[in-house]
């Protein structure tokens, strides 16, 4: 009896430490009895404030279960009420993958937490780790995740974006080339511009029929400032062109200068000059000269807002009629007087043309290769900032790596944008201001042949 008794007693305790060595561990054993904790952070999201962002993270806490007898595997994870394990989270944001430069740090000890007050426009990895871990311990979010957010726009349809957004914009992603893209602009724009628009106005080349700003300066009635054989023409340039045409006539023997056709037909040489120069000294030098008044003083009753030598065109006309004056009426004046006018012609039209359409073309030329400049340097940039990173940081989130390639590659885009955006249009205002110079230049040829074929 007493040996039965032993031997089931004996059966029973066998059974028993079987039974306890082959039962699964609790989810709810005290943390000192666990196998091994996993942390698994499972959100981690940003939400926008008015001047700020805040970062939500959410994880979870798993054991495992105990390794069976034989110590062949692990068995599968099991969920862990934090509250019994007691443990501690601590949350860590920080701007490098490393975590050597922590910003933030938040200290709980339920499955989420709260950072606020993170800054806009910087990158972030932000991680959950146990306080005081136990031996065997993971987690999986030690890479990190990179965010990146901007500063809420303003008001429910955001920041407008103006002209000083955009200048703004610019001059903080750009290089430091586009301050001087942006400052040669505005040199080109607000003084170049203006100063050429105003000399090489119409109504700055040929002296106006009215003196109004306006009539001036808006671009109407182009034949009441440049034509001289329409009735709505110029006024002053058909009152000189009406002076030398006598004057051109007076040049020219015909019969009228003769008492009857014979004598015209049978005059010697000598009495053909003699008449030659008494129609001239008669006809031909009085008109020449009140020609050359007009040229000075203007035609009475026109008033203009300068004095008629302060035009351009004045002055072509005062040279050629001078210079027949002085050569009278020899068989090479008007040989000389084409000399005359053409030299004061390309003398007056480089003084419109000036420093301004050269300056043009300067500002159209420089433009493009500052933005030129910037673009290699951009991508200079973004290729060393990769190369840095992968030399400090080889285990960067691919996100920093597109970050850095992005900012060198931004500047190379906005100085390229910069540089063609005010380069293409000062190139445009050179090559109009120069066809407007040349024009005006064959106004000039043209009006003065017509005199001479009408004369």
């Amino acid at each position: 009896m007493n040996l039965r008794c032993i031997a089931m007693a004996t059966t029973l305790s066998f059974l028993l430490a079987i039974i306890a060595l082959t039962t699964p561990v609790s989810a709810q054993q005290p943390p000192g009895e666990l196998d091994s904790i996993w942390l698994h952070t499972s959100a981690a999201e940003f939400e926008k404030t008015d001047d700020t962002f805040v970062l939500t993270m959410e994880w979870e806490l798993y054991i495992n279960k105990a390794r069976d007898r034989r110590g062949s595997k692990f068995g599968d994870w099991a969920a862990l009420d934090p509250e019994i394990a007691n443990y501690t989270f601590r949350i860590e944001v920080a701007t490098d993958s490393s975590f050597n430069n922590i910003v933030k740090t938040e200290e709980t000890s339920k499955l989420s937490g709260t950072i606020r007050d993170l800054d806009f426009e910087q990158f972030y990895l932000a991680r959950v780790q146990l306080v005081d871990p136990p031996i065997n311990y993971k987690d999986d979010f030690a890479q990190g995740t990179v965010f990146k957010h901007e500063k809420p726009t303003a008001g429910a349809g955001g920041e407008e974006k103006n002209l000083l957004y955009w200048v703004k914009f610019y001059l903080k992603y750009g290089g430091w080339q586009t301050y001087f893209i942006i400052l040669f602009g505005i040199v080109g724009i607000f003084i170049v511009l203006p100063i050429t628009w105003w000399k090489m106005r119409l109504a700055s080349i040929f002296p106006p029929n009215k003196p109004g700003f306006l009539y001036a300066a808006l671009p109407f009635d182009r034949v009441g400032k440049t034509d001289h054989l329409s009735d709505k023409g110029n006024v002053y340039v058909r009152e000189v062109a009406k002076y030398w045409s006598r004057a051109m006539a007076a040049m020219v023997q015909d019969p009228s200068c003769w008492e009857s056709t014979d004598d015209f037909i049978n005059a010697t040489m000598q009495e053909q000059e003699v008449v030659k120069k008494r129609v001239w000294v008669e006809e031909g030098l009085p008109a020449i000269e009140q020609a050359i008044d007009v040229c000075k003083n203007g035609v009475p009753g026109i008033k203009l807002k300068m004095k008629p030598l302060e035009y351009p065109f004045p002055r072509v006309l005062l040279a050629a009629l001078e210079n027949q004056r002085s050569n009278r009426n020899n068989w090479w004046a008007s040989q000389e007087m084409d000399r005359a006018t053409e030299n004061t012609a390309y003398k007056e039209i480089e003084g419109i043309k000036g420093w301004t359409t050269m300056a043009f073309w300067a500002l159209g030329s420089i433009e493009p290769m500052l933005g030129l400049f910037g673009t290699v340097q951009g991508i200079q940039n973004a290729f060393i900032g990769i190369q840095t990173q992968l030399r400090e940081e080889p285990d960067a989130q691919m996100a920093q790596t597109v970050e850095r390639l992005a900012g060198g590659i931004q500047q190379a885009l906005i100085t390229t944008i910069l540089g063609l955006m005010f380069g293409i249009p000062f190139m445009l205002m050179y090559y109009y201001y120069r066809g407007k110079a040349d024009f005006i230049f064959s106004k000039w040829e043209e009006i003065v042949i017509e005199i001479l074929n009408r004369a």
